[in-house]
């Protein structure tokens, strides 16, 4: 327990140290864009497949369930909304976080792990560059912004899977199926996507670039911090999907209230 907290608190002071260093006024300019550019493109290009393959039977398995449930009751045109709004509160953000976990994450960890045990990081302090600037945080604000971004794919993708099973397998009508997604999964809906999403991966970023930065020990040092990278981020998307759930299902209860 007490190294779980030490970790944590860790890893808070490393994302601080690498957002102070992301606003600094000459880190948005030249180099810093064109690297911050290619480590996106770096993640669409391992991720995109992954995320569209995932979306597409995501949404299929859950509108077979959500079909199989209301064909009970005769209220299968409520399948486009409660498909639409199980992939953007809970199931999408939660997917495409525990995919780039898994794929970018863990490579994140290894490559910035093996630059540490082989000195590079170092000879990069010596010529006088913050490595935080340089190496960490492109890969930080790439990792963030694919979250959000690739959750938008991910959920147009799963709702066309969702749609298309939905009217195979139980007869649901393409207009029907879209008419009632704005019933249940508004503004409000996907504004909690979103922000849950944003979250999800500034702990993936975060994580990821902290053990592998922080590696030690070799190349046993490298296994142990992709190891590490992937317990404590599935660990903290969870505990974080808790809270998230508990404050956003608070508000509304509040603003419902007023």
């Amino acid at each position: 327990m007490r190294q779980a907290l030490r970790e944590l608190g860790a890893l808070i002071a490393f994302i601080g140290s690498v957002l102070k260093s992301s606003v600094r006024p000459d880190s948005i300019h030249g180099s810093r864009r064109s690297l911050v550019l290619a480590q996106m493109l770096d993640v669409y290009q391992r991720s995109l497949v992954t995320v569209l393959f995932a979306g597409f039977f995501v949404g299929a398995i859950l509108a077979l369930q959500f079909t199989a449930m209301l064909s009970v009751y005769e209220a299968r045109s409520l399948t486009g909304g409660l498909t639409a709004s199980a992939c953007i509160r809970e199931v999408g953000p939660l997917i495409i976080s525990f995919l780039l976990a898994g794929k970018v994450g863990a490579y994140t960890a290894a490559e910035l792990g093996t630059m540490r045990i082989t000195d590079q990081i170092d000879a990069i302090e010596c010529l006088g560059t913050d490595p935080l600037e340089y190496l960490v945080v492109p890969r930080f604000i790439a990792i963030v912004s694919a979250s959000v971004l690739l959750l938008v794919v991910g959920l147009m993708v799963a709702l066309l899977g969702s749609m298309l099973v939905a009217s195979l397998a139980a007869g649901v009508n393409p207009l029907q199926f879209i008419s009632g997604i704005p019933r249940f999964a508004g503004f409000e809906v996907f504004a909690a996507g979103m922000l849950k999403s944003f979250t999800y991966g500034i702990i993936v970023a975060g994580v990821s670039c902290h053990q592998g930065y922080t590696a030690r020990g070799g190349a046993l040092g490298v296994g142990r911090a992709v190891t590490w990278a992937a317990i404590y981020t599935n660990l903290y998307i969870v505990l974080a999907n808790f809270v998230l759930g508990q404050a956003l299902d608070a508000i509304a209860s509040l603003r419902g209230g007023v």
